[in-house]
């Protein structure tokens, strides 16, 4: 027999505590686990269960914006809230809410992570209280979009079913994570009215409206960033923000940028609410983008006068003419090779490094603007799509 065989075996997690006896396995909880979130839940549905609810139960039309329970602030996320309440603005015969995804294990009743005023519902409050509805467009996130239907109830789905018009619109934020369309076929059990809505110009395009055969749109993104100031070049902090993506090539760019420039902060964004953020990237100097490359890690330090370094990707980018940009990169290959001289050339240069962040802000102005997107929000709600399927086939 192994000299190492135990009889019996003990292994804690930060959750559970297994016992192992032979081949019978006891799983128990953690007497010392805090569930947080958890927490949290219980403290959100007695907030929830306050709610005035005779909007919910008047309304004839609604406009339901899906979110996730267990992430308050990333890009998408605050992109749905803005959507959110400018569709409020625009369909003022409809009531326009936020809610939680059905039947999922946590909740929450308002986010204070970035500025907002919304109250953030369960799904079951609508399927309660909605008796009166005849209209119901539901907005859902797109990797959320292929377990939308298994996460459902037979109430939740009679309910879906008993609606006179409904509309099912897939918030398609990120091309790489949007599912398969044999993964949407669950979705059509409910209705045959299903779009998406795409963030980005560069997939906002026939080609994608033929692979997913649905109408598609642009929503595309509302970038207002003047509520947060901005510091000038000699007031800023030697800080060099990092995107919390993971990378092969992330460890080793920043150990060379730790070697060139060891009097700098290097900090990685984690745990912090929006405000901190932007405040951050505003006093430093730099912010290096890991992920998809036009996002906000980019975008957004330029709106406070400072500069996004980042990669481009032909996914995410709206043309290849991003590229030309000082602070885009081709390939990370390219950024390991060169950004040492290039943040240097910048930090010795007030004109070049404040040149290269107002470049940034005139390519987004060319492609954002409060009014294109308010118009696109309008267009959306008429049922005046940009892109149509050309030849509709599908398999029920």
């Amino acid at each position: 027999m192994d000299k190492n065989f135990k009889l019996l075996s003990k292994e804690v997690t930060e959750k559970n505590i297994t016992y192992s006896f032979l081949w019978f396995k006891l799983v128990l909880k953690n007497p010392n686990f805090v569930d947080e979130l958890e927490i949290e839940t219980k403290k959100a549905i007695k907030i929830q269960n306050s709610y005035d609810l005779k909007p919910l139960r008047q309304t004839k039309k609604l406009i339901l914006f899906l979110t996730p329970a267990n992430i308050k602030i990333c890009g998408g996320v605050m992109s749905i809230y803005s959507l959110c309440e400018t569709s409020r603005k625009i369909s003022s015969n409809s009531l326009c809410i936020l809610s939680t995804y059905p039947n999922e294990k946590y909740t929450y009743s308002s986010n204070e992570k970035f500025p907002n005023k919304e109250l953030i519902y369960r799904f079951s409050q609508i399927v309660n209280n909605c008796k009166k509805l005849e209209e119901l467009i539901v907005h859902i996130p797109d990797y959320y979009a292929k377990d939308f239907y298994k996460s459902l109830t037979s109430r939740d789905i009679k309910f879906l079913k008993s609606i006179k018009k409904l509309h099912l619109n897939i918030m398609n934020q990120n091309i790489e994570l949007m599912p398969e369309p044999e993964e949407l076929k669950d979705l059509y059990k409910l209705t045959n009215n299903i779009t998406q809505t795409v963030a980005h110009n560069r997939y906002a395009t026939q080609e994608v409206c033929d692979k997913w055969q649905i109408p598609t749109h642009l929503f595309s993104v509302n970038i207002d960033s003047s509520k947060y100031k901005s510091y000038p070049f000699e007031e800023k902090e030697k800080n060099i923000v990092v995107s919390p993506d993971r990378h092969k090539d992330k460890g080793k760019i920043i150990g060379k940028m730790r070697e060139k420039f060891p009097d700098f902060n290097y900090i990685t964004v984690q745990n912090m609410t929006f405000p901190e953020y932007m405040d951050l990237i505003a006093r430093s100097y730099f912010t290096v983008s890991f992920g998809e490359g036009m996002d906000g890690y980019f975008i957004q330090p330029s709106s406070v006068g400072s500069v996004g370094i980042t990669v481009y990707n032909n996914k995410f980018f709206p043309d290849a003419s991003w590229k030309d940009l000082f602070n885009v990169y081709e390939s990370y290959e390219m950024m390991a090779d060169k950004i040492l001289n290039d943040l240097e050339a910048m930090l010795n240069d007030k004109k070049l490094y404040e040149q290269t962040s107002n470049a940034v802000n005139i390519k987004l102005s060319q492609v954002y603007s409060a009014k294109s997107y308010n118009n696109n929000l309008k267009r959306f709600y008429e049922n005046k799509y940009d892109f149509y399927p050309l030849i509709k086939k599908r398999e029920n």
